[in-house]
């Protein structure tokens, strides 16, 4: 039997999702994930949100847990998202990602090496 790889965080506070992501994330690991994200943006009655991911402590990703991230941006754009900060600092695993998920070519998107920025960068999309 696969075991599930990866541990991820999402909170939902003032029209941002939280989203931290941690350790090394297989298939079984980011569907997880991306169904504990879809039951939260579906009770948003397509309202208009940001989200704030937070990869500092993410290991990597087998190709499997990729492409399923890609599916998961798929239906994402179908959302009211106005925009997406990455907080990350492995330009590998920035690389990576941005190759295996293209469906983020269309979103409003960020890269930070801290939070605080990040969160910065959010707020002046706020109200």
């Amino acid at each position: 039997m696969i075991e599930e790889h990866g541990e991820s965080t999402i909170i939902f506070r003032n029209s941002v999702i939280h989203i931290t992501l941690k350790g090394a994330f297989n298939e079984l690991g980011a569907k997880n994930f991306s169904k504990k994200s879809k039951e939260i943006i579906s009770t948003f009655s397509h309202k208009r949100f940001m989200v704030l991911v937070n990869l500092l402590d993410l290991e990597g990703a087998t190709p499997e847990a990729f492409n399923e991230s890609n599916e998961f941006n798929k239906w994402l754009n179908k959302y009211k998202m106005i925009a997406k900060a990455i907080v990350i600092t492995s330009q590998v695993i920035k690389s990576i990602d941005q190759h295996w998920v293209p469906a983020q070519a269309v979103q409003n998107i960020e890269y930070f090496e801290h939070e605080s920025d990040a969160m910065n960068w959010l707020d002046t999309f706020c109200c």
